[in-house]
């Protein structure tokens, strides 16, 4: 029986079909399909039901998954163990947010590619509701998210928080000596995507000094909230470092008020069932140490 087989096996069960194997292995279907025949062949049994759409497996194919796994998981020690002197490049699906992204992840992966060479990343942004989707369907291995993900399956690590503000265009800015919320209710806000919490606190906090609903513009883009407040357009409520270069250059001016927005909280999380759990774990210890320096209170800092 060829390991690799086994492994197409466990990557069909994992992700539920085998098209999204073929993508995860880098093989066409037929490849697949080809794998499974020659190991049921080899055992003598079926390991998916066949009629079904879906990778259902047989009582051979839930007896045969534990022994899949235990295999995925040696040969993830086998690799750490000899990370100082593998040629073997592993490849760790990241997905994060843009808050993430445009702070210090970039930072991080520059650090950590140099600690660790044999490991490469194929990296999506995206908003948390689909990070959260794709790690539970397996697309990624590690997502950094306005979390926790609430799955029994879901390890999640608190990693940072960041302080939430108001700013503006300084034209803008400058026409209320303090801004109260009820000025500043009376202009466009412009924040993160309308299904996401801190969204959604913000019409909280606005609805009681509007009539009708609050006047928001919302985008799972932060690049484009960004621009949209510089151009003059209304009044960013962003993070805080996420910013930190059109405050400093003036592009964009803090409001003078008391109104205070509430944090936002990320998480690490990853499938703790993963063969690479392991090595995820690892790399969020390296990320807590990365930031503990660059944070107040847990608190993000540029």
């Amino acid at each position: 029986m060829r390991i690799r087989n086994l492994d197409t096996f466990y990557w069909i069960a994992s992700l539920g079909s085998f098209r999204a194997a073929a993508e995860k292995l880098h093989l066409t279907q037929p490849a697949i399909s080809a794998r499974i025949q020659v190991l049921e062949q080899d055992l003598g049994a079926e390991v998916f039901v066949r009629e079904l759409k879906k990778a259902e497996l047989t009582p051979a194919g839930r007896k045969l998954l534990g022994f899949a796994e235990r295999l995925m998981a040696l040969e993830q020690d086998v690799l750490s163990a000899f990370a100082d002197t593998s040629k073997i490049e592993q490849t760790i699906r990241v997905g994060a947010s843009e808050t993430i992204v445009s702070t210090w992840l970039p930072d991080f992966m520059c650090s950590l590619s140099q600690s660790r060479k044999n490991l490469s990343f194929d990296l999506r942004v995206d908003t948390t509701d689909n990070l959260r989707n794709s790690l539970v369907s397996r697309d990624i291995d590690l997502a950094f998210l306005m979390g926790p993900v609430a799955e029994v399956s879901v390890a999640n690590h608190d990693i940072c928080k960041y302080e939430m503000m108001f700013a503006a265009h300084a034209d803008l800015a400058r026409l209320h000596d303090t801004w109260r919320l009820p000025e500043i209710a009376q202009y466009p806000v412009l924040t993160f995507a309308a299904n996401t919490k801190p969204s959604r606190q913000i019409r909280e906090m606005l609805a009681p000094f509007c009539n009708g609903s609050p006047n928001m513009t919302t985008s799972a883009s932060l690049g484009a909230i960004i621009r949209l407040a510089a151009s003059g357009m209304g009044i960013c409520a962003v993070p805080k470092a996420a910013i930190d270069i059109e405050l400093r250059d003036g592009t964009l001016v803090a409001l003078a008020t008391r109104a205070e927005l509430p944090t936002i909280s990320f998480t690490a999380s990853y499938v703790s069932a993963s063969p690479i759990a392991g090595l995820i774990a690892a790399i969020i210890s390296e990320v807590i140490d990365f930031l503990e320096g660059r944070a107040i209170k847990n608190i993000y800092q540029n």
